[in-house]
């Protein structure tokens, strides 16, 4: 008797490997595949009924009449195109016409802080109006600080108008002003 910790043998009490056809179960053959194609070359694809071939690799054929055609180097690639020099120091483009904005908020707001409406809101108004048909023109970039510009000029405008009146209506009425206070002073 053997222990579960030897080796056993199936074949050692005289028994023999099983036999194709004894019934015993045999193990699967192994599928034999053809070989792949060599490394480089694409596996041939059997065409499809329908579909027209694809096109060859290499260079794209010109359409007739076409006088565009783009230039072919050594390789069958199109050249690549030139480059312009490279942008100075600077950052890129400014924009010419963004100073109008600018001065148009300032002249607005010097407006209204100074009481001098008319003198600088009717040139923020202009300005902002220059400013803004440079910006629909692609000269300048700040349409909103214009737009600001114009509806404080005009504030400014307004205030100083209506200070005018105010004040003219007090120089008209100086007369009166003093007649009433020394009619109702309570200190004689």
């Amino acid at each position: 008797m053997s222990t579960p910790n030897q080796p056993q043998d199936p074949y050692a009490a005289g028994g023999q490997p099983p036999q194709p056809g004894d019934g015993a179960p045999q193990p699967p053959v192994e599928p034999t595949f053809p070989a792949a194609p060599p490394y480089g070359v694409p596996p041939a694809q059997p065409a499809q009924p329908g579909y027209p071939a694809g096109p060859q690799y290499g260079a794209p054929p010109v359409q007739p009449g076409y006088s565009g055609a783009p230039q072919y180097g050594a390789t069958g690639y199109p050249s690549a195109p030139a480059y312009g020099a490279a942008p100075g120091y600077g950052g890129g483009y400014a924009y010419p016409k963004n100073n109008l904005a600018v001065w148009s908020i300032v002249l607005a707001i010097l407006g209204i802080v100074l009481l001098c409406g008319p003198f600088t809101g009717i040139p923020a108004v202009i300005l902002g109006n220059n400013a803004k048909r440079a910006v629909a023109s692609g000269e300048a970039n700040n349409g909103s600080l214009a737009t600001a510009g114009i509806v404080v000029g005009w504030i400014a405008i307004a205030l100083a108008v209506l200070g005018g009146v105010i004040l003219a209506l007090l120089v008209a009425n100086a007369g009166s002003w003093t007649d009433y206070v020394n009619t109702y002073s309570t200190t004689q």
